[in-house]
């Protein structure tokens, strides 16, 4: 008896020693999740998950729906509510979001990366770096590789009228020379090929007040048109699904787009998207995509951390092989995929649009400009008086409309990306 005793006040002394030990435990608690919202299309999030699994880094990644992105972010951070450690926003949206003093600074550690120019001005406002730069993107031309036949003999095209000629010439029975897209975005070459563009808020100009942007407008409404060597519009919301499948069927032999598209056009082998080749747009615009951490992170040094993982040389050659993403660093270009290179040479002759707040919300007005005139709806001159009164409100001294719930813009969603 006195020896069961003993054994239970021994068990007894052993199980609060235990539960003492756990009481006063010095571990510390598990780390809070970076909170990273971003506009990824799903062979992107693919990758992402992917990438996570390999990191130390704790990640709660929530996808952002491109048609809002911009007012749902920009609310979050003004309001300091559910803001998020690290997103991923199209560089349009730095302007507006550096300038009302929403963003963090990047540390000097990752400023003094071997970013390329053409991603770092993209990055930049006021003179300084305000993001970390993702990836640069824009518009370019691509066709299977090898190309369908006969092919034009001057190539890549010098101009529009070169281009316009080559899709004339590869216009065949059960094949379209060209593919375009309803959207202001494939605009901006005809617009620039012709003398005008898109409103500069820089400069306060409106780019589209003169008859060649009406000229501009009508040529890329006629070549959509039935007879011409351009596919016709895809339903609404089905554009780049419709794209990819003409594209890869042969039904299109020149498919104007952009590099987030390349996954659903080029075959995967090896590790690395091949059967597409790339040439330059002449006049086409060029964007990217940038890591930004809001001032009211909860976690702004786990989110550079992440935002420097994301952008690392290792990952930016791997994802440029997988998906076709333009590396914005000097590391990662040397080790890029043939694609992903043939993108950012494509692109050097490229100019973005206008860095000023309104830039974003050019193509709320211009998207149905551009689908009233290739349906018939109305003409030229008719869709683009109505813009330059749009146009003339955003660029006026007067208060601002704050930004709202937009038309995804399909250079730049997710594939739905492009971005739509």
């Amino acid at each position: 008896m006195i020896s069961l005793q003993r054994a239970r006040l021994v068990t007894l002394v052993a199980l609060v020693a235990l539960l003492a030990t756990a009481c006063t435990s010095t571990d510390p608690p598990p780390a809070r999740a970076i909170r990273f919202v971003h506009t990824f299309s799903p062979a992107e999030t693919a990758a992402l998950d992917e990438l996570l699994t390999t990191t130390h880094l704790a990640v709660e990644a929530t996808l952002l729906p491109f048609a809002r992105g911009e007012a749902v972010l920009g609310q979050a951070m003004r309001r300091s509510h559910d803001c998020p450690d690290l997103a991923r926003i199209d560089a349009t949206w730095l302007p507006a979001l550096a300038g009302d003093g929403l963003l963090a600074a990047p540390p000097a550690a990752l400023a003094a990366r071997d970013w390329l120019p053409e991603a770092r001005a993209l990055a930049s406002h006021a003179g300084a770096l305000a993001a970390a730069p993702m990836s640069t993107d824009g518009l370019v031309l691509l066709h299977r590789d090898p190309p369908p036949q006969p092919w034009p003999a001057a190539w890549p095209p010098r101009d529009l009228d070169a281009l316009v000629a080559a899709g004339r010439a590869l216009t065949t029975a059960g094949r379209w020379g060209l593919g375009l897209r309803v959207d202001g975005y494939w605009l901006v070459p005809f617009l620039r090929a012709r003398g005008a563009d898109v409103a500069d808020g820089v400069h306060g100009t409106l780019g589209i007040d003169g008859p060649a942007a009406e000229a501009a407008l009508a040529e890329l409404a006629a070549l959509m048109q039935p007879g011409g060597p351009a596919a016709p519009p895809a339903a609404p919301g089905t554009e780049a699904e419709t794209e990819a499948r003409r594209f890869r069927d042969g039904a299109i032999a020149i498919l104007a787009t952009g590099p987030w598209a390349l996954p659903e056009l080029a075959d995967l082998r090896s590790g690395e998207l091949v059967g597409v080749a790339v040439a330059a747009w002449p006049g086409a615009p060029r964007g990217g995509q940038l890591l930004v951490v809001p001032r009211c992170a909860r976690d702004p040094d786990g989110a550079w951390q992440l935002a420097a993982a994301l952008t690392g040389p290792d990952v930016q050659a791997t994802w440029s092989r997988r998906l076709g993403m333009v590396p914005t660093t000097a590391a990662g270009l040397a080790r890029a995929g043939k694609l992903a290179r043939q993108v950012h040479a494509a692109l050097a002759g490229a100019a973005p649009l206008p860095r000023h707040p309104a830039s974003a919300a050019l193509f709320d007005d211009l998207n149905p400009a551009v689908a009233a005139v290739v349906a018939g709806d109305a003409s030229a001159a008719e869709a683009l008086a109505g813009v330059r009164r749009a146009w003339s409100r955003l660029l006026s001294p007067a208060p601002q409309r704050p930004p709202q719930p937009r038309t995804v813009h399909p250079a730049r969603a997710p594939a739905r990306r492009g971005a739509p």
